[in-house]
């Protein structure tokens, strides 16, 4: 988990979807696989900062070793930087299941770029009454529109974006005792956004909010005492403001401190004292705790194996787990744990966690490729989870690969002589 809890900047996502080509269908149809692989595309600055959205339309022609051979905009997006930066990262790509089909794929292979930066950054009328109220106030001296004003600096709400500005409201907010502003504040002085990085500037200021029962702050610091962020560890400091945090409600506190509690137990009664933090983290639908109490339940840690109660929360936990709740489903469906086996279920599911580039989820599919006799593109899914660093594909890959190359044998070697490690969550 990472030790900032506020985002700093806009929400982005690309979302590559594939279009049809009745051209060359069966290379298209795959060609989705690979495209869960590549790189993501670098979001221009400029583009992110307005806020600018759209979709890009690009087609690639696939030359030898699955090389882009040529790539041109069919349909912009209307601006030049999205489709350059689309047309930069479509030529990043390799198309290693594309040449599996067994077909030259001699035509142009269509996929589309989804730019979606968040909410809009011209507000309506009345949005822009707002701002003009909240910075009448905050000029005033009121330190709850001065954070307020601060918020939307950062994340570029009703303004352009300015982190500088944001850390400049934050402060004077803060200096005014309000908790919000000065975690915020102290976030930006941990990652040195709009001011100088200075984390024993970040710890006083999460101190202070932490002092006034903010949560994410005592969250903050927590997390700082536990890796000794501006001076030596303290680790029962550290338990002692994340279970401040977690008592009062944090689901993200919550899921940390019943994490820490499964890696450091020893005893069931401590594993079972950990669960019951997942579970409070998972009572407010929060998608990690969801995911991780599932695992609790399938591997029988601080919880009564149960595959049903498992798939239940997996479930719960689907679309908003990073594919990990789509995998681990697929593997109970796959393995009829819990109920009648779903091969097809399960496959969907490791196709869905393949979207989110989660490395597992192409070997397991690679094993339903294979089984399925179609072993060119299971070979490709393979070495695409082996790019990845997922060691089972890595195995697997040299081991169907004729000569496949003293680095792929070394790594195998190396995933090999992996140590038998118990059951974690």
């Amino acid at each position: 988990m990472s030790p900032a809890f506020l985002l700093l900047a806009a929400a982005a996502s690309v979302l590559p979807a594939h279009a049809l080509a009745a051209r060359i269908p069966y290379p298209q149809e795959v060609m989705v696989y690979d495209l869960n692989a590549c790189p993501r595309p670098a979001w221009p600055a400029g583009a992110l900062s307005q806020r600018a959205a759209g979709k890009t339309t690009v087609e690639v022609q696939v030359g030898a070793a699955g090389m882009v051979s040529d790539a041109r905009v069919a349909v912009s997006s209307g601006r030049a930087d999205l489709d350059e930066a689309a047309l930069a990262g479509i030529r990043r790509c390799v198309f290693h299941a594309v040449l599996a089909t067994g077909q030259a794929p001699t035509g142009w292979l269509k996929t589309q770029y989804v730019w979606v930066p968040g909410e809009a950054a011209r507000p309506p009328g009345q949005d822009r009454q707002l701002f003009a109220r909240t910075s009448k106030l905050a000029a005033e001296g009121d330190p709850a529109a001065q954070n307020l004003l601060g918020t939307w600096y950062q994340h570029g709400t009703y303004v352009k974006a300015d982190l500088a500005q944001a850390a400049s409201w934050y402060l004077r907010a803060a200096q005014g005792g309000n908790a919000w502003a000065q975690n915020n504040l102290g976030v930006l002085y941990n990652r040195g956004a709009g001011v100088p990085r200075d984390q024993r500037q970040a710890v006083a200021w999460y101190a202070k909010a932490a002092a006034q029962d903010h949560r994410w702050a005592q969250a903050n610091l927590a997390w700082a005492y536990q890796h000794g962020s501006a001076g030596e560890p303290d680790p029962d400091k550290a338990l002692y403001w994340l279970t401040k945090s977690a008592t009062g409600g944090l689901a993200a506190a919550q899921l940390r401190l019943g994490m820490q509690g499964m890696q450091r137990a020893v005893l069931d009664e401590d594993r079972a004292l950990a669960a019951a933090w997942l579970a409070r983290a998972a009572a407010q639908d929060y998608p990690p705790g969801l995911y991780y109490l599932g695992r609790s339940f399938e591997l029988g840690l601080g919880n009564v194996q149960d595959d049903a109660q498992a798939a239940a929360y997996y479930r719960r936990a689907l679309g908003r787990s990073e594919g990990r709740a789509e995998l681990a489903l697929g593997m109970l469906l796959d393995a009829g744990r819990g109920g009648a086996a779903d091969p097809e279920g399960a496959a969907s599911l490791y196709q869905k966690a393949m979207q989110s580039r989660l490395p597992p989820a192409y070997y397991r599919y690679g094993l339903v490729l294979e089984q399925r006799g179609d072993d060119e593109l299971a070979l490709a899914v393979f070495r695409q989870g082996a790019e990845l660093g997922d060691c089972d594909a890595i195995v697997k890959y040299v081991q169907l690969r004729p000569a496949p190359g003293a680095p792929w044998e070394l790594r195998a070697q190396a995933c090999a002589a992996r140590p038998e490690l118990p059951p974690r969550l």
